[in-house]
């Protein structure tokens, strides 16, 4: 039977067929025939497909008609001047998701008016001399960054309270942390608001314990809610105090995931022996992540037992986890980067299965671990993906045969991901994992 030409197959086909295909692969099949050039085109196999833009006066016609076609819908505009961004309102009028980064504009407005679908918008180390006037067509933002840029305080605050339907908010703005006042006054205009995110830099002292919610109510009024927003997600960055205070979380009940990445050079010089015991007041955390802190016996008691995701870059033995393995039976996400080097790094990973039976996801370095304490996560019964996070672009065949062991042992139970992870251009670099 003589092969079948290309355009006899129903076009869903070939479609279903690039779907399984990677970027790089899809753009080969691209440039095979016309047919195929078509196909590939097609919306749905490009639809969390971000574009990188730079120079967007370089762009010829056809480049603006296959992103109008696949229906491109996040970009990252690049140093772009104020006669590209009328070129990007003018091509693609329809973005939900747009990055500005290195850039240099006099006011907020002047690029984003014209973008009616806009959603999510972040700004990263620009520059404004007005950051905010008055929109033609006010943005309905649901997530907002922004991050290092050069402005005075007063007009970035005013670009953010204007958004009062924010869920998602990363503020990466100073190298001291926000007046609590100003803070609070950001929280009070954003009664929607799930996801927070941020920067606190150095501090003189101690946090008050109200500076993570407004705390007391306040009389109500017609414009203003009396609480915070209800967050269930925050990320505080660039920490430079290792005790958060007891009561640095009251308020917060609704928390459900907590990330805390410390200043490691502050944290390195800290000597004080106190219990830190300011996860007593979330007892509803069900993911926490501690990057460059403190020892985990400082607060190992203190974790809150329905946590099932946990992340601890810091320094750690095998009786810190014999610890928390009795807190929360329950976790299902491991990520597991003890600081600096540790001899004991192999028994840790060999205790794994036992105190940890429930585990799904696991992330680990394989650097100072045993061969047989790595083949041995295969008693994990319950595990389905394992990260390995130090593996280079090209692993050694030792690693790639324990690998193979792994798998052959667990019928190929376990998703093995063993290649540096792909960087995220819509998300900033403040809090990298």
């Amino acid at each position: 039977m003589p092969p079948l030409a290309a355009s006899q197959l129903p076009s869903e086909v070939w479609v279903h067929v690039f779907r399984l295909l990677s970027k790089s692969d899809k753009l080969r099949i691209r440039s095979c025939c016309k047919y195929f050039k078509r196909l590939v085109d097609h919306w749905s196999l490009w639809r969390n497909e971000t574009v990188v833009l730079k120079k967007l006066c370089a762009y010829s016609p056809e480049f603006w008609t296959i992103l109008r076609r696949r229906k491109t819908s996040s970009v990252v505009v690049r140093s772009a001047s104020f006669k590209d961004w009328k070129q990007l309102r003018r091509c693609l009028p329809t973005l939900a998701t747009i990055v500005i980064e290195d850039g240099f504009v006099k006011e907020i407005n002047e690029i984003l008016n014209g973008f009616p679908d806009l959603r999510s918008l972040s700004i990263r180390r620009c520059r404004f001399t007005r950051a905010y006037d008055r929109m033609t067509t006010p943005l309905q933002l649901t997530h907002f960054t922004v991050c290092e840029v050069c402005a005075q305080r007063s007009e970035i605050v005013n670009v953010v309270t204007t958004f009062s339907n924010l869920t998602s908010l990363s503020y990466h703005m100073q190298r001291f942390p926000t007046p609590k006042d100003t803070f609070h006054d950001i929280l009070t205009h954003l009664p929607h608001l799930k996801h927070l995110s941020l920067r606190m830099g150095r501090m003189f002292g101690t946090l008050p314990d109200d500076y993570l919610c407004p705390g007391k109510q306040r009389e109500s009024s017609e414009d203003r809610p009396q609480m915070g927003p209800a967050l269930t997600s925050l990320e505080i960055l660039d920490y430079t105090d290792p005790t958060l205070s007891q009561n640095a979380f009251v308020g917060l009940a609704s928390l459900r995931s907590l990330a805390v990445f410390y200043n490691a050079c502050v944290v390195d010089n800290y000597e004080d022996r106190r219990q830190a015991t300011w996860l007593t007041s979330l007892p509803g955390l069900t993911s926490l992540s501690i990057i460059d802190g403190p020892d985990v016996q400082k607060y190992g008691d203190s974790v809150p037992g329905s946590l099932t995701s946990l992340t601890l870059r810091v320094k750690v033995e095998t009786v810190d986890l014999q610890t928390l393995a009795t807190r929360v039976p329950d976790l299902t996400y491991l990520h597991l980067e003890p600081r600096g080097y540790s001899n004991s790094y192999g028994n840790i990973i060999r205790t794994i299965p036992k105190l940890f039976p429930k585990l799904r996801t696991l992330k680990i370095r394989h650097q100072w671990v045993p061969e047989s304490d790595l083949v041995s996560l295969q008693q994990l019964q319950h595990l389905e993906r394992l990260e390995i996070l130090d593996s280079p672009s090209q692993p050694s065949p030792l690693l790639l045969d324990v690998i193979q062991r792994l798998q052959t042992m667990t019928c190929h139970r376990i998703q093995v991901v063993h290649s540096p992870p792909t960087p995220n251009v819509l998300t900033c670099d403040c809090a990298q994992l």
